[in-house]
């Protein structure tokens, strides 16, 4: 049986409208090279740059500049950042907007980090670095170029790297409240090793994970060390960042250097994720005379000789060391040619050439001169005749002689088969909902079947439910060409079991995955029993639809979540919770005094963290692209009603079908009203990431534009002028699988200049796949 699954069909209307409540990525726009102004006493800028060890903050007044952004802040935060890169000549800043005005963001982004990128000639290898991570699905920081000037004095073309901290951790999880850890020098994770910092929650210091994780790696034997290891660790984030590393030289990260990493724990997988971090010293920078691009990817020269037990424990596993393998050839197939980057590299150094060769500050370390960096991008051999003999190589020459000597390098050992990735969806399904699972698998021998082994309830009977290969058409990302999909039946009212996927290669070795737990699933049921009250129905993404009423000065279109008592009793809600965090359950409680909800009655609570306005305010908001929320009981336990749901769509509403019914659907909201479906079409799951053709076109003032997401992804959608400006973005946020519209208005005020007749161009960038049509607005 088929699941009916919607996949938005969501308005994205221009991103000026404010509808996308993060901005931060106008601060990071790189379409051209941004300006930053900053301006401070005499006493203080020299005091900074004489003391550059200091962490101290300076109040300066700071005005960034780019084509979507001119805006001035004054009493912002200002101090030298960095490592071995204080003593340099060209020093890095970081910029703090609310260091002394509490809360304020600039664009939803509260610090700067301006890297001088003193090393580098190029001023541009981590930047291209920071690309290549997106391309491949790891969580990186966002990176552009900006010019900085200091009281009316050009300090040089700096690199404008996002920070890696509590919202940058917002932007890539979906569980953002755990612990950040910074791994600096000497971060080995062998016993008694050190340089371990907590970046977040620093008011509940705990480095029980880290220390567990430890553990694990220095007293359990490779060939078992699976078992115990995927269970604190995202094992193929760590090893897709470590082939990357291998393949453009980073020296200076774990594996060589001990050195210059995240890691985060996540609370409700209760595994660490795995971030890159700093990476300027990569495509052929090198100061201990070694030729990077001959480096063995099996033996990866070590700068510091101490053990490395993640790297050394997981390479002397079979199966690991196969699937790591797979993931050096896959990115050096389809991300890491020199045919893939060139433009990309080449394109860079005609965006910064002009603020590039003014920077008289990148000549004061090493001497580079301008030959230097115009010869830093090309596939000729690098040369120089400064005192930065630590460049051996161009970025494209580095990435055409790394590919050759990889060439026949990279090899397997023949182990059994793994499932390195798995999901399912929906995780909450209704009584007559299949489940999807999803699975990304590899074998050195290739993958001959996989399927779904169901234990239902109680029975001591097995389904087995055959996968079928899907690979996502155009994504450059190793988890979308491994994947594999099949469907679990719907469970019936009540029903429960449990799943393990079996995969068998060509030559019939098998394995059993997750290894050390079923995967558990259970359809919601519908008690009537007397004492409940029920979610109803909510909006999570409230644009247009019902204004709050407690606020008379201004509209505001807040989410909110419906209560229904559909039995025959009255019922209190005082003392009962509200939450959108199941492991924090008593987060919002009915306070009012004597709050009843009478038989058949509907509540409505508004979900807008304003607690002191008029009536029903939750101390939490709805995220649109899915979330848990649940009724608790006075108990502070006792779990009522819950529900999780997937992404939403902007003023459309999801809830019982009929009022208090065990169906669920999209409908048009109906707030304290009886819930009434729309009529919503079946649509498949894409099995591509694909920009459809503009409809109409040629136009006239608006056109839709449909575009397929195989995998849930950060997605862009912009259009451009026939020269190359940008025009408008339309989309621009982490979106789930599905198929999408958005429309293009050319008659919005807050576009950035009058949108003439003539041809246009849109491009979308979404997990790896890029794409670009053009379109014709006559007027």
């Amino acid at each position: 049986m088929k699941i009916t699954v919607l996949f938005i069909f969501l308005l994205a209307v221009l991103n000026t409208l404010g509808q996308t409540k993060d901005n931060s990525w106008k601060i990071y726009d790189d379409t051209e090279v941004a300006r930053a102004y900053i301006s401070m006493s005499s006493e203080a800028f020299d005091w900074m740059m004489k003391n550059y060890s200091s962490d101290s903050l300076h109040k300066c007044t700071f005005r960034y500049k780019n084509k979507y952004i001119d805006t001035t802040l004054t009493d912002v935060g200002i101090r030298i950042r960095g490592n071995t890169s204080r003593s340099a000549q060209k020093k890095s800043f970081k910029i703090s907007f609310n260091e002394f005005v509490k809360g304020r963001k600039l664009y939803s982004v509260d610090k700067l980090n301006l890297n001088g990128e003193h090393n580098d000639p190029s001023i541009s290898r981590s930047k291209v670095s920071w690309m290549l991570f997106e391309k491949s699905g790891l969580p990186a920081s966002r990176a552009n170029h900006a010019a900085v000037y200091i009281n009316n004095n050009y300090m040089g073309l700096y690199i404008s790297v996002e920070n890696i901290d509590d919202d940058f951790l917002k932007k890539h999880f979906q569980d953002y409240g755990g612990n950040l850890y910074k791994c600096l020098y000497g971060a080995s994770l062998a016993p008694n090793s050190s340089n371990y910092t907590q970046e977040t929650n620093e008011d509940k210091p705990d480095m029980s994970q880290i220390q567990r994780l430890i553990n694990i790696l220095n007293t359990i034997p490779s060939q078992v060390l699976p078992d115990s290891l995927e269970k604190i660790l995202f094992v193929d984030e760590y090893l897709k960042y470590q082939a990357m590393n291998v393949l453009i030289g980073q020296w200076d990260d774990y594996w060589s250097n001990m050195n210059n990493y995240y890691i985060y724990f996540e609370p409700k997988a209760g595994k660490f994720r795995w971030i890159p971090y700093d990476y300027d010293n990569t495509f052929g920078i090198d100061w201990f005379n070694y030729d990077w691009t001959q480096a063995d990817p099996f033996n990866f020269k070590k700068i510091s000789s101490t053990n490395r037990p993640l790297i050394e424990k997981i390479l002397a596993n079979n199966q690991y060391r196969d699937l790591y393998a797979h993931f050096l050839q896959h990115i050096a197939k389809n991300t890491f040619q020199y045919y893939q980057l060139s433009s990309y590299v080449l394109g860079i150094r005609e965006k910064i050439r002009s603020y590039a060769l003014d920077d008289t500050y990148r000549r004061r370390d090493y001497q580079f001169t301008d030959e230097d960096f115009e010869n830093s991008f090309n596939m000729s051999p690098f040369k120089t005749s400064s005192q930065g003999r630590h460049v051996k190589k161009s970025i494209l020459q580095f990435v055409n002689e790394r590919n050759i000597y990889l060439t026949n390098k990279i090899n397997y050992v023949g182990s059994a088969p793994i499932v390195y990735k798995l999901d399912y969806f929906p995780k909450n399904p209704g009584p007559n909902d299949s489940t999807y699972v999803y699975a990304s698998c590899f074998a050195s021998e290739g993958v001959e079947q996989i399927n779904i082994q169901f234990h239902p309830g109680l029975l001591t009977v097995v389904y087995f439910y055959k996968m079928k290969f899907s690979p996502a058409v155009n994504s450059t990302t190793v988890d979308d060409a491994d994947r594999w999909v099949g469907v679990i039946p719907p469970l019936g009212k009540n029903g429960f079991g449990r799943f393990k996927l079996e995969i068998v290669d060509k030559k019939g070795a098998k394995g059993l995955y997750p290894r050390y737990a079923f995967v558990e699933t259970k359809a919601r049921g519908y008690s009537t029993s007397g004492s409940n009250v029920v979610i109803n129905e909510f909006l999570a993404d409230n644009a247009t639809t019902i204004k709050d009423p407690a606020n008379t000065t201004k509209d505001e279109f807040d989410d909110w979540i419906e209560l229904y008592n559909p039995t025959q009793n009255e019922i209190v809600l005082t003392g009962m919770y509200l939450t959108d965090d199941n492991t924090n359950l008593n987060k919002w409680q009915f306070t009012q005094q004597n709050l009843k909800i009478k038989p058949g009655e509907h509540l409505l609570v508004w979900c807008d963290e304003q607690g002191t306005q008029t009536g029903l305010h939750a101390s939490f908001k709805l995220s649109k692209s899915g979330e848990y929320i649940a009724l608790v009981g006075t108990d502070g336990k006792t779990i009522i009603d819950e529900y999780t749901f997937g992404v939403q769509q902007t003023d459309v509403s999801y809830g019982r079908v009929p009022s208090g019914g065990n169906n669920w659907s999209f409908m048009k909201p109906t707030p304290g009203a009886p819930n009434v479906t729309t009529d919503i079409k079946e649509i498949v799951i894409p099995t591509e990431f694909k920009l459809e053709q503009n409809y109409p076109n040629p136009f006239n003032p608006t056109t839709v534009i449909s575009y397929k997401l195989q995998a849930a992804s950060h997605v862009t959608l912009k259009v451009y002028d026939v020269i190359g400006r940008e025009v408008a973005v339309l989309v621009d946020e982490y979106k789930q699988a599905g198929t999408y519209k958005a429309t293009f208005d050319t008659r919005h005020a807050e576009l950035s200049r009058s949108i003439p007749s003539g041809i246009y161009f849109y491009r979308i960038s979404a997990g790896g796949y890029t794409a670009v049509r053009k379109m014709i607005l006559l007027k």
